[in-house]
C-alpha cells in the first residue's frame, strides 16, 4: 500500500585516504578513511535498494508508566515499538533489540492552524542516528566500553509525513476538536485494512525492497464531459482516473522494474503543465477532434508538441462509439495536420509486421502477437510518440464497470496498458539523455 519512490544516489566523487610507509594515523585520517567505506555502501544500496522496515517494529498500546502519568493525562496514549530492524535511504541499519527501553509517550500534537471540525494525521517514525553528531545528553546512556560506539536510533512523532532519511512505523488520524480538549484516546484497529479515527493505522509501512529501475507517471486530460454517465459537466473524470489508477497498481506487481505512481494527474491543454514528470497522456478522442477544428497556434497544440518534444508519448482513445470507422478516425488526425511529425512517420497498424521491429509495444516486458481483447478493441496504431487505440481498452483496466470481463480479459488489458507504460518511460528516457541538460 506505499507508493514512494526514492531518488538515485547523489553525484558526488568519493576521497579515500592516500596510504603509504611512515604515514600517522590519528582520529581525522581513520575518520576519513572509515567515511570513504560508509559513501561506498551508500551508493551501492541508495543504486540497487528502497529503504523500509525489514521485520519486526510492531506497535501495540500500553499502560501508562508512573514516570509519565503528570505527562499524560489520560490512560492509552503510551506505544512501545517491538524489537526489529529497519534500513534507511543510505542504507544505514536501524537495529531496534529487545534490551533497551522502547516505550514512546504519544503527546498531543500541535494542531495550530487546523480547522476545528477537521481532522489531523500523526506518524510514528524511526530515524538512523549519526553518532558522531550526538552530544552525552543526547537521548541516550553512553556505552560503559568508551572505546565502542553503539549505533542508534531515535523514534519520533510528528505531523508532517516521514522525509527520505525516515522510516514510518505507523500513522493515527485524530479529530481536531478531540485533540484541542484532550479527549482523545489511542486504540487498535478493528479492521486492520479500514483503520477509523484514533487506531493505528499500519498500511503504509514500507518494506525494504529492491529499488525499481524508474518512476512512471501517467496523466489525462479526460473529463466528465468525455464520458457518457456525466454528459454536461466540465470537470475530471474520475472513472477515468480510476481506471487509470489501476493500471498503475497492476504494473507494480506484474512488473516490479517499473514503479508507478497511482496518483493520476488531470491536466488542461490550455494551461501550462509539468512536462519532465509525465511520461504517457491518455486523451479522449473528442478532445483531439476538437483540437483538429481549431486554428494552427492554439495553445493546446503547441504544449502537446512540447511533450512529444520532450520524449512523452500520446495515448489517443476512441472507444467504439465514436463516429465513422477506425480509418476515419486516423483521417481527421492526418488531414488536419494536427500532429507534425506524421509525413516523416505515418501510423503503422496493429498487424503490420513493421510494428514488431519498430517499438516494443508488442514484445516488452509482455509478448503479444494477434491484436488482443478483440471484443473491446478494433484496431491499435502507432507514430512517432502517438499511440491511437480504436476500442474501450482503458474501462478493461478498472474491470469493475464491465461485468462480462473475465479475468483473463482484464490481466490481457493490463499488460497491454504495461507496454504502453514501459515503452513511453524508454522514449522519454532516451530523449532525455540525448538532450543537452541530461
Amino acid at each position: 500500500m506505499v507508493n514512494q519512490f526514492y531518488p538515485s544516489p547523489p553525484i558526488n566523487p568519493l576521497h579515500r585516504l592516500s596510504v603509504r610507509d611512515g604515514l600517522e594515523v590519528n582520529a581525522e585520517r581513520w575518520e576519513i578513511a572509515h567515511g570513504y567505506h560508509r559513501h561506498r555502501q551508500n551508493i551501492h544500496y541508495q543504486s540497487i535498494n528502497q529503504p523500509g522496515i525489514v521485520n519486526g517494529l510492531g506497535i501495540r498500546i500500553i499502560e501508562t508508566p508512573e514516570k509519565w502519568s503528570k505527562k499524560l493525562k489520560s490512560q492509552g496514549r503510551c506505544l512501545e515499538i517491538q524489537p526489529g530492524i529497519a534500513i534507511d535511504v543510505e542504507g544505514n541499519p536501524i537495529v531496534v533489540n529487545e534490551s533497551i527501553d522502547r516505550k514512546f509517550p504519544f503527546i498531543k500534537p500541535d494542531i495550530s492552524g487546523k480547522d476545528d471540525n477537521g481532522e489531523v494525521i500523526v506518524y510514528l517514525v524511526v530515524s538512523y542516528v549519526d553518532n558522531r553528531r550526538l552530544t552525552d545528553e543526547e537521548y541516550w546512556k553512553i556505552d560503559k566500553e568508551p572505546w565502542k560506539e553503539r549505533e542508534w536510533f531515535r523514534f519520533d512523532q510528528q505531523t508532517n509525513p516521514p522525509t527520505e532519511t525516515q522510516v514510518e512505523l505507523c500513522r493515527i488520524k485524530l479529530r481536531v476538536e478531540e485533540v484541542a480538549s484532550d479527549k482523545f484516546k489511542l486504540n487498535n484497529p478493528e479492521d486492520v485494512f479500514e483503520p477509523k479515527l484514533n487506531q493505528i493505522d499500519l498500511r503504509f509501512r514500507p518494506s525494504a525492497k529492491a529499488r525499481p529501475q524508474a518512476l512512471v507517471n501517467i496523466a489525462t486530460t479526460a473529463t466528465k464531459l468525455d464520458n457518457s454517465i456525466f454528459p454536461s459537466i466540465n470537470s475530471p473524470c474520475p472513472i477515468t482516473n480510476k481506471n487509470l489508477s489501476c493500471l498503475m497498481q497492476s504494473l507494480n506487481v506484474l512488473y516490479p522494474s517499473l514503479q508507478g505512481n497511482t496518483e493520476v494527474a488531470n491536466i488542461d491543454l490550455e494551461e501550462t503543465f509539468d512536462l519532465e514528470n509525465i511520461d504517457l497522456l491518455h486523451i479522449p478522442f473528442r478532445q483531439i477532434q476538437n483540437l483538429s477544428r481549431s486554428s494552427n497556434d492554439d495553445v493546446r497544440k503547441e504544449h502537446l508538441k512540447m511533450f512529444r518534444d520532450k520524449g512523452g508519448v500520446i495515448l489517443i482513445e476512441a472507444d467504439s462509439k465514436s463516429e465513422g470507422n477506425y480509418q476515419n478516425i486516423i483521417s481527421d488526425i492526418n488531414i488536419k495536420n494536427l500532429f507534425s511529425l506524421y509525413k516523416k512517420n505515418p501510423f503503422r497498424d496493429w498487424d503490420i509486421h513493421d510494428l514488431d521491429k519498430s517499438n516494443l509495444l508488442k514484445s516488452k516486458p509482455f509478448l503479444f502477437s494477434a491484436l488482443p481483447l478483440t471484443k473491446l478493441i478494433l484496431n491499435i496504431c502507432y507514430s512517432a510518440g502517438i499511440i491511437i487505440v480504436h476500442g474501450n481498452l482503458s474501462s478493461a483496466w478498472g474491470g469493475g464497470e464491465n461485468k462480462e470481463l473475465s479475468r483473463n480479459d482484464i490481466r490481457t488489458a493490463h499488460e497491454l496498458g504495461i507496454n504502453m507504460l514501459d515503452f513511453a518511460w524508454n522514449r522519454r528516457n532516451m530523449m532525455k539523455l540525448l538532450s543537452s541538460n541530461s
